[in-house]
């Protein structure tokens, strides 16, 4: 029998590596499980998971919250898209312990959520304005809404629950919607 001891370098590559891909895992497996692209391995893997969960958490709710389901709204609704963005990426790198990470994906899905509707140069003017202060609120506390998406997205990713989702698509949608909360709940529920 031969035991064999890796060098240094592949050691420290492996330390922690099977505890990080389980922490990982269950936003792997919501993105997957909705049929969206997913990053394995590279160093931006973290950041590129979570803009890919946020994007699809911010846009689904834009398309239902929209006249006609078209995803374009005013330019009064443009900065609670990013707000809601940042709620999402916020709740989900804290349910993969990444908490640091949840600011680029944020930035990265605000700016791909609102380029087709301002252009790309406003889009990130707008988005780092949204993330900057969405990180104020984080060290002044939170507004219930905001802090609501957060623990409501990442319950639904951490069990895959299309009840959860569903949920969480709600409250994003309540956040952003251009119509009073009352038509949008009339609006949804024939759905």
């Amino acid at each position: 029998m031969t035991v064999l001891i890796p060098n240094k370098k592949v050691a420290a590559r492996w330390n922690g590596a099977l505890e990080t891909r389980l922490r990982h895992a269950p936003l792997e497996s919501f993105l997957r499980s909705r049929g969206r692209k997913w990053v394995l391995s590279g160093e931006a893997r973290v950041s590129d998971n979570l803009a890919c969960a946020t994007i699809y958490f911010v846009d689904q709710a834009l398309t239902a919250c929209t006249p006609d389901g078209n995803g374009v709204l005013d330019a009064t609704h443009h900065a609670a898209v990013g707000q809601a963005a940042c709620a999402v990426s916020h709740g989900l790198a804290l349910l993969i312990q990444e908490a640091n990470s949840w600011r680029i994906a944020a930035l990265i899905g605000t700016a791909r959520i609102l380029a087709a509707h301002i252009g790309p140069d406003a889009a990130a003017h707008l988005s780092a304005t949204c993330a900057r202060d969405y990180a104020k609120g984080l060290k002044t506390g939170l507004e219930s809404g905001l802090l609501q998406i957060s623990t409501v997205v990442a319950g639904a990713v951490e069990s895959n629950n299309e009840a959860l989702a569903g949920k969480a698509l709600q409250l994003i949608s309540q956040r952003i919607s251009p119509v009073p909360s009352g038509a949008l709940a009339r609006r949804a529920a024939p759905l």
